[in-house]
């Protein structure tokens, strides 16, 4: 199963690959934008990244035994992805793109 959330100016998405086991804890989080991540939270946790996370990079990250937790991305840039829930039982590599808005 994959999800897909869109957002606007520009249209950020985030697209999950299957997990193949229940019971998150550590998830990899992806960056195929053209600009950093600074700020990655799950739940109520504060910034989950050590370092900023380059374009083509990825990083595994420890969210915690939580299967359903809200996200929230900030960017270099100052572009942002509101928070919304995820559910990492499912899903366990979080994508995050960019694609033109329409």
């Amino acid at each position: 199963m994959s999800s897909v959330f869109k957002f606007a100016l520009p249209v950020l998405v985030l697209s999950a690959a299957p997990a193949m086991a229940a019971g998150p804890t550590v998830i990899t989080l992806t960056n195929d934008t053209s600009t950093s991540v600074i700020f990655f939270s799950a739940g109520p946790d504060a910034n989950l990244l050590k370092d900023a996370l380059a374009p083509g990079k990825s990083v595994k990250v420890n969210i915690g035994k939580a299967c359903k937790v809200k996200i929230a991305v900030d960017f270099e840039d100052g572009e942002s992805v509101e928070p919304r829930e995820h559910n990492f039982c499912t899903d366990k590599v979080l994508k995050l793109k960019a694609t033109l808005a329409n």
